[in-house]
């Protein structure tokens, strides 16, 4: 197989991740959470999995995915709100 044929992002149709991944952490007692983006999941053609690219690995091993809206920008640094 070629190089083109496993990444997900040089595929006709594929560009877009169909989800993003998230580091979640509590700020102070606040109640409030800053979301860091550092993944992005691609579903195989079949529907039985994803490929997924990731920028870091979380330290406490927790990944939040979310599904990607149409509007969501490439993986890149996201220190905002979580998802609406």
């Amino acid at each position: 197989m070629s190089n083109q044929q496993n990444n997900p992002g040089t595929r006709s149709g594929m560009n877009k991740p169909t989800m993003f991944g998230y580091v979640v952490r509590p700020i102070g007692n606040s109640g409030k959470s800053s979301w860091n983006k550092i993944a992005a999941a691609w579903a195989h053609k079949d529907g039985q999995g994803f490929e997924v690219r990731m920028d870091a690995v979380p330290v406490d091993g927790r990944l939040v995915l979310r599904a990607a809206a149409e509007d969501d920008q490439p993986l890149v640094e996201n220190d905002g709100p979580a998802p609406s």
